[in-house]
């Protein structure tokens, strides 16, 4: 469990850090407006956090399946990633939550610098953290694997900050750490995440703080599309569920047996 905590010691230690040096160019050097302050501290804390998980191995990418998923699986997970997303969306916006970044990621995804961020070097990172690195150490550690997947789903909801994302960041992690011990592989993930981020990214850029059921003229509506994708997303996992085959979980010998040896190795550099 400290592996986990480190990790994220460090993710936000970078934000902070370019950050805070942002900060510093803009009142000593040269002004930067606030939304491209923000891209680029993201940018460049994401990339140095990705960085940081390659350079001490803390991800495995050797022992990574993606090379083993046939095409069918990984496209009935990206279905089943849209669905499930979707219906969360949907839910949360009728349970009223506050989004207190919604200003923030609506301004970014104005900027091709924003974009960037959102739809695809974010959720890069955070799979490689939140799945590749810390849910694979916990499942390497303990003897569940669902109190990994849930403890570092856990961890990939709180992180956020954000009221409206805790819960839908909770839920889609869980379901993405699913998918990883299921297949062995971040990739179903990664498709995923991206995609989430980047429909989420092109919906804030087009309608604003706009939510997707005023899009549908019924409240009855919304409700009959939320009991459709949630049932929908309950048959795709069931399919999911008995054509997976569960040896190419990530608890295997293939996926973990050098897990340990690799932590080790890496908290010595460190």
């Amino acid at each position: 469990m400290w592996t986990a905590l480190k990790l994220i010691l460090y993710y936000f230690g970078y934000q902070l850090g370019f950050s805070a040096a942002n900060s510093v160019i803009s009142a000593f050097i040269s002004p930067i407006d606030t939304t491209t302050s923000i891209s680029v501290a993201m940018v460049a804390s994401t990339l140095a956090m990705t960085w940081h998980l390659i350079r001490f191995k803390y991800v495995d990418f050797t022992n990574d399946k993606y090379k083993k998923l046939n095409l069918n699986t990984v496209l009935v997970s990206v279905v089943f990633v849209y669905t499930a997303t979707t219906t969360l969306n949907l839910l949360i916006e009728q349970a009223g939550i506050p989004d207190t970044m919604a200003h923030t990621f609506i301004s970014m995804s104005h900027t091709p610098l924003g974009m960037l961020t959102i739809a695809l070097l974010a959720p890069l990172s955070e799979e490689f953290l939140f799945r590749g690195a810390i849910e694979r150490h916990l499942l390497h550690s303990w003897k569940s694997p669902w109190a990994a997947i849930i403890v570092s789903s856990f961890i990939f909801g709180i992180v956020h900050m954000n009221p409206a994302q805790i819960p839908f960041a909770f839920l889609m992690g869980t379901m993405f750490g699913w998918l990883y011990w299921r297949t062995g592989s971040l990739l179903p993930g990664i498709i995923g995440h991206v995609l989430n981020n980047y429909l989420a990214a092109i919906h804030m850029r087009r309608y604003g703080e706009t939510p997707l059921e005023e899009h549908i003229h019924s409240t009855l509506a919304v409700w009959i599309l939320i009991a459709t994708l949630a049932t929908a997303c309950l048959f795709i996992a069931k399919w999911l569920h008995n054509h997976l085959d569960r040896d190419n979980a990530s608890t295997n010998d293939n996926c973990g047996k050098k897990v340990s040896d690799d932590y080790q190795r890496s908290e010595k550099q460190e």
